[in-house]
């Protein structure tokens, strides 16, 4: 069961995967730190006012309630500003949900750059470095609709912490509607030998506009969506590094600590090979549009095009 808005509208994905959800397992609560609009969860409320709770603006009541709710027996969701959840609320995410390894699932939504033109302090960069750190907690980022539908109901079916950082849509569709995903599972979108591109979130589309123009200059990107950051696929990584020789990574968040550093992290242990990591150079974000902002910040196809032929030019086999 998956529910997919047709114009990759995230809210409309988000909150009715959830209501589905919700008619087959009255053990699923919703919780909202006062943005139901915003996480699109409104139908799941006034379908089952009794399962939804709003806490008001006050992430660390909102993280604390989904892990009592969890002890009970319950499958919470539980969705924030991903900045908000995972700043201001870190000490109850560690706490209350990693440290006891609660059935919770914990929303950041408006994931990054996403944000746009609602505050440079809105704009969290750094919460999948956060998460990715506690011990337990497993850490999806999905790149479009159809694949954040699949994510909500595998994070259902999971038992176990869940940061699901989503971003603010429309999302352009690049994965089948029949698409499955798996928890720990890449996903190859292009089968070129030159290079690896591994990408994630919103930066998989990008990805796939420089591997169009790449391929028209003759460049064969080996490109791999990675939609589960923690635990990362291991295997295929391990397996672009020694069929390839070099990766580009591109991410929507700090270049520390988040998709480039986990893949240069299993590199260096086992297959070290030359990799570019794109994403946010130690920065806070700034207000102004989505489209600004991925250039301004270096994740845009163009600077994936650039560093691709630089990091070729350092690739030694």
């Amino acid at each position: 069961m998956m529910v997919v808005s047709k114009t990759g509208d995230v809210g409309e994905t988000y909150g009715g995967t959830l209501l589905e959800l919700g008619k087959q397992n009255e053990q699923i609560v919703v919780l909202e730190a006062d943005l139901m609009k915003a996480s699109g969860t409104r139908v799941f409320q006034e379908a089952f006012p009794e399962r939804h709770f709003n806490v008001g603006i006050a992430e660390q009541n909102l993280v604390g309630v989904a892990s009592g709710l969890a002890r009970m027996g319950k499958i919470p969701f539980a969705s924030a500003f991903a900045g908000f959840l995972s700043q201001r609320a870190c000490d109850q995410d560690y706490n209350a949900v990693a440290f006891d390894n609660v059935n919770a699932k914990l929303v950041g939504t408006y994931g990054g750059l996403t944000q746009e033109k609602n505050g440079g302090m809105h704009i969290g960069v750094e919460d999948i470095a956060i998460f990715r750190c506690m011990p337990n907690m497993t850490v999806i980022v999905p790149g479009d609709c159809v694949e954040l539908a699949g994510a909500v109901v595998a994070a259902a079916e999971y038992e176990g912490p869940v940061f699901l950082r989503i971003a603010r849509g429309p999302l352009e569709q690049f994965l089948p509607d029949d698409y499955n995903f798996e928890i720990g599972k890449a996903v190859i979108l292009e089968n070129g030998t030159d290079i690896s591109l591994i990408s994630t979130g919103i930066t998989t589309w990008q990805g796939k506009m420089a591997c169009d123009t790449l391929r028209a200059e003759g460049i064969g990107v080996r490109h791999i969506h990675m939609p589960t950051i923690k635990p990362i696929d291991r295997a295929e990584i391990l397996r672009a590094a020694r069929e390839i020789g070099a990766i580009v990574t591109v991410e929507n968040h700090s270049r520390l600590g988040g998709l480039g550093s986990s893949v240069a992290e299993v590199v260096c242990d086992e297959c070290p090979v030359p990799v570019t990591r794109l994403g946010l150079d130690d920065r806070f974000g700034q207000t102004a549009t989505l489209d600004w902002l991925i250039k301004e910040y270096g994740i845009s196809a163009e600077h994936i095009v650039s560093a691709v032929k630089e990091t070729l030019s350092r690739k030694t086999r």
